[in-house]
């Protein structure tokens, strides 16, 4: 089996949608005893061990389906506390926090930005970073990571 390929990551999207999750993404590595995949969930109201189980259990069938011969791990997980923001509905429901966006390439010889979600305005976003207010392109994007606030 290729490092899942289109049609079984839209089965397993498919999958995990039906039971009223989203799925954040799918990282596949080489593992010693076969491919690793860890897959991320998200709901609004968070994630619970017991939802990672009850998504688990809709994912194996289709990688068992599709990888009858080669053994495989697999992890379900939430997006956690320093979540990656990947669509734009993501950049809307956490407007307000604080963000460390990582670019693919350097804008005004500046790749890293951290401070506050402004908004997100088609394609783009605004981040306030020391008082200044940045304007970004979300397909300049490489990575951007909610950055937890502790107490």
């Amino acid at each position: 089996m290729d490092i899942l390929d289109r049609k079984i990551r839209d089965e397993i999207e498919h999958s995990i949608n039906s039971i009223g999750f989203e799925l954040m993404e799918i990282e596949c590595s080489p593992g010693s005893n076969g491919l690793k995949i860890v897959t991320f969930i998200d709901h609004l109201n968070g994630v619970t061990l017991d939802d990672c189980v009850k998504a688990s259990k809709v994912i194996e069938p289709i990688l068992d389906n599709e990888n009858e011969e080669s053994a495989y791990l697999l992890e379900v997980s939430s997006p956690g506390l320093n979540r990656k923001l990947i669509t734009k509905e993501h950049f809307d429901r956490f407007i307000g926090k604080t963000v460390k966006v990582k670019l693919k390439e350097k804008i005004d010889n500046r790749k890293n930005y951290k401070g506050k979600l402004l908004t997100r305005h088609g394609n783009e976003i605004e981040v306030m970073v020391d008082n200044i207010k940045f304007t970004i392109g979300i397909d300049s994007i490489d990575i951007c990571r909610i950055v937890p606030k502790f107490k």
